[in-house]
């Protein structure tokens, strides 16, 4: 399982805006536990994304080789 600090570090490399640590200057948070489950809600949208873009081009692939078959199968 990966760590809190682990998921954020994911997140600010894939682009994401992650709130600051608590104690920060700019944080909103007031706990650990609360910027815990922001982070976790904000990693758990970004998997889910990834997931749906991995379906989508694995869906995409299928198509274009059934579709190369069928051409092929055309011109045979």
């Amino acid at each position: 399982m990966l760590s809190i600090e682990h998921k954020a570090n994911i997140l600010r490399r894939a682009g994401y805006a992650v709130p600051a640590t608590p104690g920060s200057a700019n944080s909103i948070y007031q706990t650990a536990q609360c910027w815990a489950k922001a982070v976790d809600t904000l990693y758990v949208t970004y998997a889910a994304s990834r997931a749906a873009k991995s379906l989508r081009d694995a869906e995409e692939a299928r198509m274009l080789a059934s579709l190369q078959l069928r051409s092929a199968k055309a011109y045979a």
